[in-house]
């Protein structure tokens, strides 16, 4: 149901109902050695005139069922983020009052280090390096969706996992999303939705998402 929300504030840029997309793109195979093509714009379009959403999702108790065939969800943009959350809330069940969780590069942090600010680098999008750092202290998330992570290239052409649900292409006006948020799931969701909407209209989906600190 959070995911539901997230989708509904991001106007459907953070979609995980996409999942039949994700995988058409060969991103749901870890052998990143193997050559790759760019599916059709008629294998794309065949996925897209069913509009799965994630109002496509019937929750009832602890069952839940889909009513888009199509519809297959893909948790990329969440799941570490909500994962986070969990860890840190944990953490705090158990007593701990400082503490950093991070997965993959996008974190969580608590309180400080030790007499400091937690100090957290930002990578440099498609090259080595940090080009920018921050300090959070208090309860903060860190989270970062850039066009580097997962990818292929075909005919000198990029082609990243990061899906526009509207058209079925990678989104291509932004490199990298930076998102800071108390709440991970909300910085992860955001981060995507806000690499979708790139230059033009990342101001209003941040916005409507609550999100304050953005550096796209």
């Amino acid at each position: 149901t959070s995911a539901q929300t997230l989708s509904a504030q991001s106007d459907g840029l953070f979609i995980p109902a996409i999942g039949q997309l994700v995988k058409l793109w060969g991103f749901h195979s870890d052998d990143h050695d193997e050559p790759r093509l760019p599916p059709s714009q008629a294998e794309i379009d065949s996925l897209l005139s069913s509009a799965p959403s994630m109002n496509d999702i019937v929750i009832d108790g602890l069952s839940m069922r889909g009513t888009n065939e199509n519809l297959q969800l893909d948790f990329g943009g969440f799941a570490k983020g909500y994962a986070v959350d969990i860890a840190i809330n944990h953490l705090r069940e158990l007593g701990i009052e400082n503490a950093i969780v991070n997965a993959g590069g996008d974190l969580r942090a608590i309180d400080r280090h030790d007499d400091r600010a937690w100090h957290i680098g930002i990578r440099r999008p498609r090259a080595e390096g940090v080009f920018a750092s921050v300090d959070i202290e208090g309860d903060e998330s860190v989270f970062t969706s850039g066009d580097y992570e997962r990818f292929f290239e075909h005919d000198g052409v990029r082609y990243h996992h990061i899906i526009d649900p509207r058209n079925g292409q990678p989104a291509n006006q932004t490199r990298s999303v930076t998102v800071i948020h108390a709440d991970g799931a909300t910085a992860d969701a955001a981060a995507t939705a806000l690499f979708v909407a790139g230059p033009t209209d990342w101001h209003r989906i941040a916005r409507a998402m609550g999100i304050k600190y953005v550096m796209l």
